[in-house]
């Protein structure tokens, strides 16, 4: 490990803990931690975060001994003094080893002592990526206290490899020797120690049952027993827990696909190797520091000799390397194909499907290593009939998913009598495919419990679904259950858990786009979405944001038509999509989703489905500045709520309608528009929709210079926004009443209002409202002139490179562009200084971070004060 920021993220990576956790633990936003790890813009931890990261590692004890907290310490150029003995003698520092500890010499003296004892088989190739493990592992077995290790993980992990290397390492420190016992051609449990003896080279005694013959045997030995592929003979448990419980002089690593649940064991999970990030792939030199790539290239080397990792083909091999998750028996598949594939063509072939290409392994490795569907098949068998069909169901979720989720499926499966009972609780069965390495727990977003599986494991499970006949329905629940999520998390963006609900949808974003993809197939062909597992509590009503249709409705129990259900999760998803700054993919999915007629005899429900997806379509080409489309849009959303009479979505369409007025200067239609939307909205009836409407009616106002009203609207707005906790309206008033100050000529106030808008926005993460309020300081700067004329120009043209770059991350083109007013003032800003300087400047706030550009803009603004 180089650094103390390596070593920190690998400890993190390889235990299961995240950045963010870390940071939390701290009372660090995750990206200052990340900025002082990495040493950016002169970012550096202090001695005190270094003492209380190598705490919270040890508590969580990702670090086991003292002389890893030690190593951190030299790492990080700290001196060991700073834990003062007290601390040392504390939990959890003293939950350290001190040392590493020796075996006890429990043997009798009558005995022998024979060193380097051992039936281990000869390695044909090298270990990679696994010297953390190894370490880990090696220390691990070297203390008194621990007896048992079993290493876990899916099939193809490498489990067996790791063993024996680490089994090697430790022959000379056990008296009587270390001993291999392969039980993978072992089905009874019953002969599991004669296996033992036979690998130990040990006859029965005559008259006594094989297990007594082994103990009597193994007494007063010192030995450690490699017991591999034990989850062939699981229910042989207790002969491993009467030799441990027989011979104290025994230790016993495990390799299993599922822990043994005996007391004393300690699991060690085998993980992938680590696979670069493939949509980021690094330089050639440090993508070769990864496990993964290392071991398909030297694999690939075995067969074509002059096969190399070049600049030219490292990015596709990031990709192959990431597509097999990491696992050594998959990327040894893969690399075989290099005779006949190059890189490119593999990476297509495995992009379409991973199992038909991972075949054809080498002919001395086991029937079950030779395909990678044969290793998984192997898996799949071992479990019981209800645990196949809910790892099998399981796949149907994209990249992770809540423990929620996965309960309200198991539970909706156990109400059909039709399925697959849960022969325990929900949350036994996903502990029961934990231990069995077929999921792994993934890091918690706001407390909140999720659980992932590799892709190759979910090409498997998906291949096993479509076997059952169950995909389609498995698909339709899926379907119904994220339409429900999104439709409660749009209704939670406007309330003060707003960031907890904009976490839940980010750690769902695969989720919903399979939801999307798949009801956008159906709904192409015209068929139904099945309310089978119907994902909804029987008559519970729920309210859905901008509609009384959908409340009075619900999902019916029939199910409802696949068009309908697209229009209305890509409809609830704008305020995600635009929140995110995913303003291009928000408008794909909404437009592919409208260009989809709707029959002519479909229900209110469809038809309301439309309308608000028409709003919302409007709201996000109103920010792409194309007004006229935005008005097309919105205007036949209006005709279809009026024909609804849906007071709720006819006043949220009439708003997106103003907005394109408004964006076009048509402010006196504006206003009649946000006015007649507020005359549909009762007294006492959905508080955050009358809030809007006042903001924008006092925008409006503004514009055609009733500063008097604008001011009085939103402050009126402001206060509704507060009242109902949407943080993320109040930081968009805010940003307005800059960007008015501006009109009325005031710069300084201008500027106040756009800080604590933005500062409020970088908090929230809302990316939309951060690059609008970006271009309004660069304006503000620049009108205000200070220090002088030129040197604002300059900080303008910083501020307008920052906003422009993000403008083009986020897809934004925002209706200030073309404004004649604004062009004018940017115009003048820009003739003060020449093209030269300007464009340079402008460059280099495009190379800005959105960090460095908002602390620029909080230094120019401290500097006015001054």
């Amino acid at each position: 490990m180089g650094t103390f920021s390596d070593s920190v993220q690998t400890y993190l990576r390889t235990s299961g803990y995240s950045q963010k956790e870390l940071a939390d633990e701290l009372g660090l936003h995750p990206k200052v931690l990340s900025r002082k790890l990495n040493g950016s813009g002169n970012a550096q931890l202090t001695r005190l975060e270094v003492q209380r990261i190598i705490i919270t590692l040890a508590r969580w004890r990702v670090i086991t001994a003292q002389e890893e907290a030690l190593h951190l310490l030299e790492l990080a150029e700290v001196e060991p003094g700073i834990f003062s003995d007290d601390q040392w003698r504390t939990p959890p520092l003293n939950t350290l080893a001190a040392k590493r500890a020796q075996p006890t010499p429990f043997y009798d003296s009558s005995f022998p002592t024979y060193t380097h004892q051992h039936n281990l088989p000869a390695p044909t190739t090298r270990l990679i990526g696994r010297e953390w493990a190894v370490g880990r592992l090696r220390q691990l077995l070297r203390r008194e206290d621990v007896r048992l290790v079993t290493l876990i993980g899916s099939g193809g992990s490498g489990k067996t490899r790791l063993a024996l290397y680490v089994a090697s390492e430790l022959v000379g420190m056990f008296a009587q020797g270390v001993w291999f016992v392969e039980l993978a051609r072992q089905h009874d449990p019953a002969l599991v120690p004669m296996s033992i003896m036979q690998a130990l080279n040990i006859q029965s005694t005559p008259g006594f049952p094989p297990l007594q013959s082994l103990l009597t045997y193994l007494k007063n030995r010192q030995l450690l027993l490699v017991l591999d592929n034990f989850e062939q003979v699981g229910e042989a448990t207790p002969v491993v827990d009467e030799m441990l419980a027989a011979v104290p002089g025994l230790k016993v690593l495990v390799t299993s696909r599922a822990v043994l649940r005996l007391s004393g064991e300690h699991t060690f999970s085998v993980p992938p190797l680590d696979v670069p990030d493939p949509y980021n792939a690094p330089e050639k030199r440090e993508l070769s520091h990864y496990g993964a790539v290392q071991l398909f290239i030297e694999r690939a080397q075995a067969i074509e000799p002059d096969f190399a990792l070049t600049p030219e083909n490292a990015a596709v091999i990031a990709q192959i390397c990431a597509k097999v998750d990491g696992l050594p028996l998959a990327l040894e598949l893969a690399a075989a194909r290099v005779k006949v594939l190059p890189p490119a063509l593999l990476l297509e072939r495995l992009s379409k499907a991973r199992l038909p290409v991972l075949t054809r392994g080498a002919l001395n490795l086991p029937s079950r290593q030779k395909t990678l569907r044969n290793t998984l098949t192997w898996s799949y068998n071992l479990l019981s009939s209800a645990e196949q069909a809910w790892f099998r169901r399981l796949g149907v979720f994209s990249r992770s998913w809540s423990l929620e989720a996965a309960e309200t499926m198991m539970r909706d499966g156990a109400e059909d009598s039709k399925e697959t009972p849960v022969s325990s609780s929900p949350l036994d069965m996903l502990e029961q495919l934990v231990d069995n390495s077929l999921l792994v727990r993934a890091p918690a977003e706001n407390g909140q419990a999720r659980f992932t599986m590799l892709e190759t494991l979910r090409e498997y499970a998906m291949e096993r679904l479509a076997d059952h006949g169950e995909c389609e329905r498995m698909r339709d629940w899926h379907a119904v259950y994220y339409l429900r999520e999104a439709e409660a998390a749009e209704r939670g963006l406007r309330g003060p858990q707003q960031l907890v609900w904009l976490s839940r949808l980010g750690a769902d974003r695969d989720n919903f786009r399979a939801a999307l993809e798949w009801s956008l197939q159906r709904a192409r062909e015209g068929t139904r979405i099945s309310a089978i597992f119907s994902a909804q509590p029987t008559g519970e009503r729920i309210a859905v944001a901008g509609s009384r249709t959908f409340y009075s409705q619900g999902v019916p129990s029939n199910g409802l038509l696949a068009i309908e259900l697209c229009l209305r999760l890509s409809a609830a998803l704008r305020p995600y999509w635009e929140w995110q700054g995913s303003l291009t993919e928000g408008r794909y999915w909404l437009g592919t989703t409208l260009e989809v007629p709707l029959d002519g005899r479909v229900g209110e429900t469809a038809l309301a489905a439309r309308a608000k997806a028409l709003s919302e379509a409007s709201r996000l080409v109103c920010l792409q500045n194309d007004q006229a489309r935005a008005v097309e849009l919105a205007e036949e959303s209006i005709a279809l709520w009026r024909q609804l009479d849906d007071p709720s979505g006819l006043a949220t369409a009439l708003l997106h309608r103003g907005w394109a007025a408004h964006a076009q200067g048509e402010y006196e239609t504006a206003k009649l528009v946000y006015w007649e939307g507020m005359e549909h909205l009762s007294p006492v009836e959905d508080t955050w929709l009358r809030a809007q409407l006042l903001f924008y009616v006092g925008a409006a106002a503004g514009f055609t210079y009733d500063f008097e009203q604008m001011r009085e609207f939103y402050r009126q707005s402001r206060e509704l926004f507060e009242q109902v906790g949407d943080t993320s309206a109040v930081a968009d008033v805010l940003k307005d009443q800059g960007g008015m100050s501006l009109l009325e000529g005031n710069c300084e106030q201008a500027i106040q209002y756009l800080l604590k808008s933005m500062k409020l926005c970088y908090e929230l993460g809302h990316k939309q409202y951060m690059t609008t309020g970006m271009c309004l300081l660069s304006l503000a700067f620049g009108m205000r002139e200070k220090p002088d004329p030129a040197t604002a120009s300059i900080h303008s043209a910083q501020l307008q490179g920052a906003a422009d770059g993000l403008m083009d991350a986020i897809g934004l083109t925002p209706w200030t562009r073309s404004n004649p007013i604004v062009q004018m003032v940017r115009q003048h800003i820009r003739s003060r200084v020449d093209d030269q300087s300007w464009q340079a400047a402008l460059s280099a706030g495009r190379a800005l971070s959105v960090e460095q550009a908002i602390d620029l803009a909080c230094q120019l603004g401290e500097d006015q004060q001054s």
